[in-house]
């Protein structure tokens, strides 16, 4: 799978997806974190073992299919 937008040089690409506001965005993987990389190229990230200890808290965003796939 190739990345929507080419700009970003961080990390392990993941895969590309769309959040619940139809936005797409490409995922990817730094150290210990999900970086999730809009068009626009801001990039909204979170510790993965954030996500683990608290699922009902991340349930409504791409994180969770990223931290698990």
């Amino acid at each position: 799978m190739k990345a929507n937008f080419d700009n970003y040089d961080k990390g392990e690409f993941l895969g590309v997806g769309e959040d619940m506001a139809h936005h797409k965005y490409d995922a990817y993987k730094v150290d210990d974190e999900i970086h999730i990389v809009y068009e626009s190229g801001y990039a909204a990230t979170v510790k993965i073992q954030d996500v683990k200890n608290d699922m009902d808290k991340y349930l409504w965003t791409p994180y969770v299919e990223w931290v698990y796939k």
